[in-house]
């Protein structure tokens, strides 16, 4: 026999997995932008808060774009292994004969 053997149920398992860091990185930037939105306006009234003020729509954007970027990538991940399973699963099937 030659080429190699996949588990399924792991390559399942695995999506599973990725499925939940999902869920937690979803979880982990809704608490990261109510924290945000409630906290906004107390960086004080120095030229400290003047400054952060300023900065902080691009620094809650790079925050915000690379938490998508990196749900997107666990979403993508997920996704692969789940149609890799329902891959091996139908090459594994027996062809059904139509008559």
């Amino acid at each position: 026999m030659t080429g190699y053997y996949v588990e399924r149920k792991a390559l399942r398992r695995e999506a599973r997995v990725y499925d939940e860091l999902e869920r937690n990185a979803k979880e982990a930037r809704d608490e990261l932008r109510a924290a945000f939105d409630r906290d906004r306006n107390t960086l004080g009234n120095d030229e400290y808060g003047a400054e952060l003020a300023k900065n902080m729509p691009g620094i809650e954007r790079g925050i915000f774009d690379a938490l998508k970027a990196h749900m997107d990538e666990l979403e993508r991940l997920a996704s692969g292994l789940n149609v890799s399973a329902r891959n091996y699963e139908a090459a594994e099937q027996p062809p059904v004969e139509r008559r």
